[in-house]
């Protein structure tokens, strides 16, 4: 399985998780469609990533500039909670490093300070993780999953690590002594 993903990093705490992304017709056969042809058909915007949305959001300019065609309506609710209709589009999404969404439906809104949102439809196709470190953010996507991203079990496992004598079985399940496994000196 081919992973593609990116990573962004701020050189502070980032308010906002922007990205470059590619905004095009869908593309209903993606087997014969490669990033680069995707890439020559989308026009380029910057996207905030938000996982309070639940679906994605573009500007009626990322609408205008691509001819995306209306397929129907939602309601679609606001951050102030209110509910409105929204037209629906469907549409391709390419992210950075080549992640090629090629169907994606979005609504038409206000996506803020920018033309795109990225919402949880396209957040949960991959593994997603933000991160804080000497004050920096890094926010990093990878698609598809490669597994789940498990932090308690991250540090369950480091602190047994550091418990397991050299020639006890290693924690990890492969039968092989600690000294020979994952406490191996690089």
């Amino acid at each position: 399985m081919l992973f593609r993903s990116f990573t962004r990093r701020a050189n502070g705490i980032a308010r906002d998780l922007e990205s470059d992304v590619g905004i095009g017709p869908p593309i209903d056969d993606p087997d014969s469609t490669s990033p680069d042809e995707a890439s020559s058909r989308a026009k380029n915007y910057t996207a905030i990533w938000d996982t309070g949305a639940t679906g994605s959001v573009v500007s009626q300019r990322v609408i205008d500039e691509c001819g995306l065609v209306p397929i129907g309506m939602a309601n679609v609710r606001q951050a102030d909670g209110r509910v409105i209709p929204s037209p629906v589009y469907r549409a391709s999404i390419l992210l950075t490093n080549r992640v090629l969404l090629p169907v994606v439906h979005v609504v038409r809104g206000q996506p803020g300070e920018c033309d795109v949102l990225i919402g949880m439809e396209v957040i949960g196709s991959g593994d997603f993780a933000v991160s804080s470190d000497n004050g920096k953010t890094v926010f990093s996507f990878r698609c598809p999953s490669a597994g789940p991203i498990d932090f308690v079990k991250q540090d369950q496992t480091a602190k047994t690590a550091q418990k397991v004598g050299r020639n006890s079985r290693c924690p990890c399940g492969s039968g092989l002594k600690y000294k020979r496994c994952c406490g191996r000196k690089a």
